[in-house]
Formats: C-alpha cells, structure tokens, sequence
C-alpha cells in the first residue's frame, strides 16, 4: 500500500504547484529530494522568491544570475503561469554590469508573463551611496510592481517615472540620494503606498509631505546624522491612516488638532523640533508610546490624550514634562535618565514639571549619573513617579571604561540604595523630601538575577539579602523592586 508522500506525489502537477506556493523558496527547493515528480516542481510553482542572500541557491553573484535566468526562461518556454516574482539582487557598475542588462531583459519577460505582483529589491555594489543611477528598466514593470526597495541608487530626473506605479503598496528607500522635488513627485504619483520607510543618510532629501499618502500605514525615517545636526530633515505628519510610526533624527510638524484615530506605535528619537501641538492630537488607538533623546521636549509641556495606551518609554538626560491621560489600568512605563555631571543640570531636571501629571506607577526607571547626585535625582525621581524596578543601567548603555571601575560604582549604588529604600535613611539630615517621598513606600526589595539556562529569557530573579549580592557581585545583577501604597 503506497504510503502518504507516494499518494502527494501522484497528484495532478497543478496541485502539486498549489501545494507549493504556500510554501517559502527554502521549503519549496527541499521538496527537490522527495522524489523525481518533485525534482522540479519548485521551479514551476506560481510565485518565485530569488533572493542573492539565500545560500540554498547560490554560492556566487554569477550563480545568482544563472538561476534567475534559467528559471524565468523555463516559465517562458513553457508558458507556466506566475502570480507572484520576489528578486532582490545586488547590481553592478562599471565593468560588471551584466546584472543590469540582465534586468533589462527579465523584467519585459514578467510582463509578457502576466505578473499580478512584483517585489524587487535592488542594490548598487559597490557599497558607496549613490554610486549608480536608478535603472530605467525598472519602470517598465510598473503595472505589477508593488513593492519596491532600492539601495544605495542616484534617483535622478528619471527616477520620477516611479510615479508610473500606481499600484505600489511598500516603498524603502536604503541610503539613496534624491532631492525634495523628485522625492515629491514620486510619492504624489503613488497614492496607494501602505508602506514608507527611508533609512540612511538621504542626500539631497529636507522635506517629507505626505498629505498625498491617504493609505499610509506604516512610515519608518532614519536619519543618520555626521558632524552638526543641524540640516536636519523636516516631515510633516498628516495622513489619519497611519498605524505605526517610527522616526529618528528629524524635525516634526504635527498639524494642530490632527486625528490619528488609527496611529497604534508612536516612536520619536532625537527629533529636535517642538512637539507641542501633539497636545491637541487624537490618539484614541495609540497602544505604545516612545520618546527617546527629544530635544524638542526641553520647552515644551505636553498633554497626551491617550485612553488606551499600554506602554511608555522615555530615555534622556532630563525629565521631559509630559502628562498622559488614559483609562488604562494595566499600562507600563519605563524611564531610562542619565545625567551629566552637571549640578546645575540636576537641579533644573529635579525643578522641573513631572513626567506624569502626578506620582504614577512606573514599571522601570534606570538611572546613569554621577553618585554625588543621587541623592538629589533619587528624591526628584520619587516625587514625580513610583518606580516598580529601579537600578543605576541604562537600556542599550554600553559601558566604556573598565569593567572593574563600573562593578565598584555599582556596588556603591547599591549600598546607597539599602540604606534609603530598606533602612529608610536618608543620604542628607536635611533631605526632608526624602522622607515625606518614602512615606507612600509599602515594601522594598533587593533581587538577584539567578542563572537557569543557556538564555537570558531562562534567568530568574529572586529575593536576597545585601550580604549575597557582595559575596559575588562580579556575576551577580540586581536591581530594587519596590511596592507602593495606593493614593487617591
């Protein structure tokens, strides 16, 4: 009796490509092996994957080429019907361009082929930005190109051909050079983008309008910024579909009064300009909430109306003014604060107005700054949050000195802590707020991370005395879990 796979292998081909196309390139190339009614079925199937980056399919950028040659023929000669062509392929200059003019000639065969939908991901080799222009075959696709990522390319005056693509959905644009006229034209002409993300340093590129963008989605800018910051690129944020956005490094204007009834990921670092009018926006869907090294918030005092948020994060080197209202009860914040050694700058952080509009529940709050200071920014801290977990480690801070030196600061952070959260003395006999602070201070802990597998999401952390922290404070991480009364 014929077992299962010999009965799968008897199917019809037309099945048998179905079965394929659920399948990803990897998958559908293992099957190869099964038997000789597979051997090359995966090269049949109606939607093809070719990636330069997957081993399965090349050792060398002439291999590449031969198998994306070979394979498109065959769909040709044997009039095999393709819904679906991904290729990402690295394009060369100079003497070794045949990778373009095989382009040229590939991308006419999905045409005539019937492609529904086309990625294609290109980029210029070498790795210089804007060492190549865009080529101009790529338009030729315009019917069925979808989605387009394009790497390190001179868009030039023909690159507004890209406008030809109406039916583009994601468009990622991978330290590119372009400037606001062309980059204009190009969005204007392709109003069903889904998808944007620009990344790297865009020469040329200063405003982003994205009014024309009425199904945008997903917006994604990273800037990456050499010497003064200050050209800076200005975007301003309109379209009321957007769902997630995430920039870095830029200047925002956010149209006073906007509704984002649909923005659910909201991620700001290094945006320098004013994010007032982010008081006035609608943000009834906004779940996550991220503020990173914002300048823009040193003069601003900020009132975020966001009923259902879950999580928020600041990281900076001062405490922003920022009040979010929700009718969450379960909703998490992490605060990540590092000073600089500057008393004047710890006085004016601790003077200022409050992260939240009053002393909430903080999940996490991480401080990095001279210990002189500590007791000074622990008693500013208290007054306007109650941190679940508080340690001295900076998210993401990598420590560049000795690691010697950086045990003995912890280990004094440490001590200091003890004594103000489990001893409930205070660093300073006039520290008076400390003490009134501290009074909402239900219970204090000191956990040690426990060691249980070969992964960091295996370790546990369990309760110990200061004595175990010290006996071995080389492997051991730790952090205060604090308990807090509740307050009208």
């Amino acid at each position: 009796m014929p077992n299962s796979m010999d009965r799968i292998s008897e199917l019809p081909k037309d099945i048998l490509q179905r079965i394929l196309y659920f399948l990803s390139q990897k998958e559908s190339i293992r099957t190869s092996v099964l038997s000789k009614s597979w051997r090359t079925i995966w090269r049949t199937r109606p939607n093809l994957d070719l990636d330069f980056s997957d081993p399965t399919l090349i050792d060398t950028t002439r291999e590449f080429i031969s198998v994306v040659d070979k394979t498109l023929q065959l769909y040709r000669d044997q009039t095999l019907r393709l819904e679906e062509f991904r290729l990402s392929i690295p394009l060369h200059c100079g003497a070794h361009c045949k990778s373009v003019s095989l382009l040229v000639k590939w991308i006419p065969l999905l045409t005539s082929m019937g492609v529904k939908e086309f990625f294609l991901s290109i980029r210029s080799v070498p790795y210089d930005p804007g060492c190549l222009d865009l080529p101009s075959v790529v338009f030729e696709a315009a019917e069925s190109l979808k989605h387009l990522r394009v790497e390190r390319f001179v868009f030039d005056e023909k690159a507004e051909k890209i406008a030809l693509c109406k039916h583009l959905r994601s468009l990622h644009l991978v330290n590119v050079s372009v400037d606001d006229r062309i980059f204009q034209t190009i969005i204007s002409g392709c109003p069903l983008i889904e998808t944007l993300c620009i990344d790297g340093t865009n020469i040329g590129l200063r405003t982003i309008k994205m009014s024309d963008l009425r199904n945008l989605k997903d917006f994604t800018f990273i800037e990456v910024v050499f010497g003064g910051g200050d050209q800076l690129c200005s975007i301003e944020i309109d379209p009321l579909s957007l769902e997630t956005i995430k920039i870095s490094a830029a200047n925002i204007t956010f149209r006073r009064g906007a509704d984002f009834r649909n923005l659910k990921d909201l991620y700001m670092c290094g945006v320098k300009s004013s994010l007032d009018n982010l008081s006035f926006s609608k943000l009834p869907s906004l779940k996550r909430l991220t503020l990173s090294n914002c300048d823009g918030l040193k003069e601003s005092r900020i009132f975020i109306d966001a009923p259902n948020v879950l999580y928020f994060e600041y990281e900076g080197d001062f405490v922003p003014s920022v009040s979010i209202v929700t009718n969450s009860r379960e909703w998490k914040s992490e605060i990540h604060l590092q000073h600089k050694n500057d008393d004047d700058v710890i006085q004016e952080n601790v003077n200022r107005p409050p992260v939240h509009d009053k002393p909430v529940l903080v999940e996490t709050f991480n401080l990095v700054c001279p210990l002189s200071h500590f007791p000074t920014l622990v008693n500013g801290v208290f007054s306007i949050c109650r941190p679940g977990n508080i340690g001295n480690r900076l998210k993401g801070w990598e420590v560049d000195y000795d690691a010697y030196i950086w045990r003995g600061r912890e280990v004094k952070f440490v001590g200091y802590m003890w004594k103000i959260l489990m001893e409930r003395e205070s660093g300073n006999e006039d520290d008076e707020p400390s003490r009134l602070f501290l009074r909402d201070l239900e219970e204090a802990s000191l956990e040690i991370k426990r060691k249980r597998g070969n992964y960091p999401d295996e370790d546990e952390w369990h309760r110990a005395p200061l004595s175990e922290y010290l006996l071995n404070i080389e492997k051991n991480n730790c952090r205060f879990v604090l308990k807090w009364r509740e307050t009208m």
